[in-house]
């Protein structure tokens, strides 16, 4: 198989810690994560395995690396909230929240103090 190389791109991974001592000993890893990256390009999530574990990692989506994308964490997963990707430049915590409430449909308003 050739190599693909998408340039400009980040992907967003979550690990699994108990999974490794299965993915530091695991030779196969590497290429399962390089290829799970490719995939996410497309726009599928894909879990990747590493010996006993099924999902040692997962792969959630890709994006250039221009834009900051907002993405929840947890459960072992993790979830895009869609349509709410920002310029890098724009990475103020407080221009962040705005932005991503605006398209989100919420005002945001800061308390008085």
């Amino acid at each position: 198989m050739a190599a693909v190389l998408i340039m400009g791109f980040n992907t967003t991974v979550v690990v699994m810690n108990d999974a490794l001592s299965a993915i530091r000993s695991d030779e196969e890893f590497g290429a399962s994560l390089a290829q799970a990256c490719l995939m996410a390009h497309r726009g599928v999530r894909v879990d990747v395995p590493s010996k006993g574990h099924v999902n040692a990692a997962a792969v959630l989506e890709s994006h250039h690396a221009d834009r900051l994308v907002p993405v929840l964490v947890g459960g072992n997963t993790g979830y895009v909230i869609d349509d709410c990707s920002l310029h890098y430049r724009d990475s103020s915590s407080e221009s962040l929240l705005k932005v991503l409430a605006e398209r989100l449909g919420y005002r945001l308003v800061k308390k008085r103090a």
